[in-house]
């Protein structure tokens, strides 16, 4: 089977395949550009799969998912001889084209007439043009001998339940850009699986007319284009709970904003209504509909923050009475060792062994080192075995045990996880 792998420059349409759900729920919509600890190991991921190799910076659960992928992606290979296997390859699903404003901030010098040069900054705008209503790159496809069959399947590393396969835009995106590209085929199965969670959603699409998929995406685009031409009209926002978690503009959305107001109206001083107070909660429902939104006040409190330090720093006149804008730098430790020795040149001796109870080492970090260090296989129990002899040797004492909850998966047995 002919495996086709480009070695090409990504190209990150504006409008992608991964971000139509969510435009579709609210035209106004997006992505909010972030990164953290889960996003960067699910990147990893898609790598490790993508080379068919192992990544000495996986854990042996990560490693475990995406063997997992790998044994499935070949399995079912196998079932097309003669086919044509492709990875990670640009999509678009139509010959139209997107054309975007992009504002790029430029550094010339400024000449005085005494001869001094100063920096000077300006905004320059350019226009970027996409190929394709949408596009993107599907992580992995399998075209039959006869270009008739295909199957697309997409990795998902979270631990969140994606849209099923039948109503996944993302998945009827990459699907009609693989119609495009193999113009005969008839019918294309596409498959979201979730490792972690132990789920795989999978349809099967005829793709004799596809005229109503097509329409769907492009009024889904359609609609994104033009809210996007007015940024600071938000009469088209729709918020909702998986939307707005992701989204830029959930600090300065009105829609937003409004929601967050009636449930600050809502939740008085202790006048907390019954439908959601937390010491009578009725149902499981209660649980769910008050976490999802307590993820959502979270995240537009933190954004509203950020966009109102913003626009003090821009005119102090929005600093609003009773408070200050206050500017400071964070310092970083770079040389631990060096600095407890020029500590101890301040201290009288007898202090000096003050200085080193002080040093406190992260054991997370400590531990993926010994985790990426370990053979494969190994690597959960060797750290286990580091943390059993820490304890042993005193080095470390436990905390009081607390407890959260998280989405389940299928492996997990009752209402409690295993430890």
């Amino acid at each position: 089977m002919n495996t086709d792998v480009p070695n090409v420059e990504r190209i990150h349409h504006p409008f992608s395949p991964s971000s139509l759900q969510n435009r579709e729920a609210c035209p106004k919509f997006t992505n909010r550009q972030s990164t953290n600890a889960a996003a960067i190991m699910g990147s990893i991921q898609h790598d490790s799969v993508e080379r068919g190799e192992d990544d000495i910076r996986l854990t042996d659960a990560h490693a475990m998912a995406v063997a997992t992928c790998v044994d499935f992606a070949e399995e079912r290979a196998r079932q097309y001889p003669g086919g044509r296997s492709i990875k990670e390859v640009y999509l678009p699903i139509d010959d139209d084209v997107i054309v975007v404003e992009v504002l790029r901030i430029e550094q010339f010098d400024i000449h005085t007439d005494d001869g001094q040069v100063s920096p000077g900054f300006r905004g320059v705008r350019t226009f970027q043009v996409f190929e394709g209503t949408t596009a993107g790159y599907l992580d992995f496809a399998i075209v039959s001998a006869d270009e008739r069959e295909a199957e697309i399947i997409d990795w998902k590393f979270g631990r969140n339940a994606v849209t099923e396969a039948k109503n996944n835009l993302q998945g009827i995106a990459y699907m009609l850009g693989l119609k495009r590209l193999f113009p005969k085929l008839e019918r294309c199965w596409v498959r979201f699986v979730q490792p972690h969670i132990d789920e795989k959603s999978e349809h099967q699409f005829d793709l004799k007319n596809t005229d109503e998929l097509y329409l769907h995406l492009r009024t889904v685009v359609g609609r994104a284009v033009e809210a996007a031409k007015t940024p600071h009209d938000f009469s088209a926002a729709r918020p909702n709970v998986g939307t707005c978690l992701f989204c830029a503009h959930v600090g300065r959305c009105p829609a937003v904003s409004q929601m967050m107001i009636k449930l600050g109206q809502k939740f008085k001083p202790l006048q907390i209504p019954a439908n959601v107070n937390p010491t009578t909660i009725s149902d499981p429902t209660d649980v769910d509909m008050g976490l999802r939104l307590a993820d959502v006040a979270k995240t537009w409190a933190e954004a509203f923050r950020r966009q109102a330090t913003e626009k003090t720093i821009e005119n102090t006149d929005f600093v609003p009475d009773g408070y200050v804008l206050v500017s400071m730098q964070k310092r970083k430790l770079l040389d631990p060792q060096k600095f407890a020795e020029m500590a101890k040149k301040f201290l009288p001796t007898e202090m000096h062994v003050e200085v080193d109870k002080l040093f406190d080492i992260p054991l997370g970090p400590v531990e993926d080192l010994i985790s990426t260090a370990a053979p494969r296989g190994s690597k959960e129990k060797t750290v286990d075995e580091f943390g059993a002899r820490l304890l042993d040797a005193g080095v470390v004492e436990l905390g009081n045990p607390f407890a959260f909850l998280r989405q389940s998966k299928k492996s997990d047995k009752g209402k409690i996880a295993a430890k």
